[in-house]
């Protein structure tokens, strides 16, 4: 049985010369001068292969080869794409297309031929799939529907991408992103309530779970619930070390009075990326919904992921700028602009604020018996304890060299001499080693606390170096407290 062909090709010059070559070597060959046409014959002729042209009015060769490859019934129908264009972005656009060949249409009509051959044997086109079709096969009214389907369906679906792409001008703005994240998904999704969260690569970040109530006010426990309901199921992608949690409503309106049993269906969508999460989205409505089944549901994921993946890997850079490449602490600058902003809200908002600074004992000694290798080992797992022992409330920090500085946010003296004093015991007591050499290893540590009559943080810092340094000058592993005069 002969292989049939559709032959599509806007040239009455070029497609007689095309038929008459594949004709006359032994081919069936359907004709068809556009795209439009072009799908409509596959249903009613059920080629064997599709060759088209590319450069051709309404639609082209790339529009046609893509809604081949979009439609289940004749997905499987190979296609050959031939053109004059010969740069590699014709040819990568051809392969996105879904073809399984790119030839230029200067071939010889012999390896024209030859190809198709080959590619027919490489990707049959069965009785059965062929039978499948022709059950689909209808009318010519019904093709043209199904035409203008597809092409309005790749439309929206082009307007739909555009949309969300077009609010990477806000990844810096994380207020502006969300609200017009929500002001987007609230045109097309139905809901009662949707929640935005992005994920932090700083495990000291606030934890904010974005909720748009579409101008209802909630009551503190149905946000409260949705809040414990969301984060559930984030921690089914990362452990939240972290306890800040907090719901920050966008709309604000009337109130209203259902309660969290009154939301009978909700989605909760984790984004995810390389293993880790970058943040999630959910849903809940008062009707019976699924999600799922809207129209374009996965094309907005797939568009909000790469939304998420974008906004993580900024948050990532500027959280990467803080960060001390070594010992994973925040590093100095950070350290000054996070001092001055806790020691002014501690002056407006008077509350307790405490502040310690370690040095590493003889660590120039470390260094030169050892060598800076070992040294760097020494700080890491330093930093490393430091992790350990404070709170995730607490900031800690590398302010230089081998000192390093502990800000304990509405912690006393009496509260912070605790996480300080278990720090210095663990670093004592710890067998560091270091390709086989082993070492002991103390630290000092001065402690200070916000006192009133302190007029800056410079000389809330000063005091803490004070007592350091009393700690070093007494015998050092050990922690002093300064003496307010």
């Amino acid at each position: 049985m002969a292989v049939k062909i559709l032959l599509v090709e806007d040239s009455e010059t070029q497609l007689k010369f095309l038929r008459d070559g594949l004709v006359q070597n032994g081919f069936e060959v359907e004709t068809a001068m556009n795209g439009a046409e072009a799908y409509k014959k596959l249903f009613e002729y059920i080629p064997d292969i599709v060759v088209s042209d590319i450069l051709m009015p309404i639609i082209d060769g790339y529009q046609l080869c893509r809604m081949i490859k979009n439609v289940d019934e004749v997905k499987k129908i190979p296609v050959i794409l031939l053109t004059v264009l010969d740069k590699k972005i014709d040819s990568f656009w051809g392969k996105k297309a879904g073809a399984q060949l790119f030839l230029s249409k200067s071939i010889d009509i012999n390896e024209l031929v030859r190809n198709i051959n080959a590619t027919v044997r490489r990707y049959p086109v069965t009785d059965e799939y062929k039978s499948a079709i022709a059950d689909k096969a209808t009318t010519e009214n019904s093709a043209q529907t199904r035409l203008n389907t597809i092409l309005n369906d790749l439309l929206l679906k082009s307007v739909f991408a555009n949309e969300f792409r077009n609010l990477s001008d806000f990844l810096n703005y994380e207020r502006i992103l969300v609200e017009k994240l929500f002001s987007l998904v609230s045109s097309f999704v139905e809901y009662s309530v949707a929640g935005i969260f992005f994920a932090s690569p700083d495990d000291f970040a606030e934890n904010i779970l974005y909720i748009d109530t579409l101008g209802r006010n909630l009551s503190k426990n149905v946000l409260s619930d949705i809040q414990y309901d969301f984060f559930r199921k984030m921690e089914e992608f990362k452990s939240f070390n972290n306890s800040k949690f907090e719901v920050v409503r966008i709309l604000l309106g009337k109130e209203i009075d259902y309660q969290f049993t009154d939301l009978k269906s909700k989605i909760i969508i984790p984004m995810v990326f390389d293993k880790k999460l970058i943040g999630g989205i959910c849903f809940y409505t008062r009707q019976d919904i699924d999600y799922a089944s809207f129209r374009y549901f996965d094309i907005m994921i797939s568009e909000l992921l790469a939304i998420f993946k974008m906004k993580y890997q900024y948050t990532e850079k500027e959280f990467m700028s803080v960060l001390d490449g070594l010992t994973g602490l925040y590093n100095r600058r950070q350290f000054e602009i996070s001092l001055e902003q806790e020691y002014n809200r501690t002056k407006r908002h008077p509350s307790d604020f405490s502040l310690a600074i370690l040095d590493i004992d003889f660590f120039k000694k470390v260094n030169d018996t050892y060598g800076h290798q070992y040294g760097d080992y020494v700080l890491k797992t330093v930093a490393d304890l430091m992790k350990s022992a404070f709170r995730k409330t607490d900031l800690l920090y590398r302010y230089g060299g081998e000192e390093m500085v502990m800000m304990m946010p509405e912690t006393n003296i009496e509260g912070a001499i605790i996480p300080v004093q278990r720090l210095r015991r663990m670093v004592e007591d710890y067998n560091f080693e270091y390709n086989g050499v082993k070492a002991k290893v103390t630290v000092s540590i001065g402690l200070t606390t916000n006192y009133q009559e302190f007029n800056s943080q410079a000389e809330m810092l000063k005091s803490a170096d004070e007592a350091l340094y009393k700690a070093k000058e007494s015998g050092r592993n050990r922690v002093i407290l300064y003496e307010h005069q």
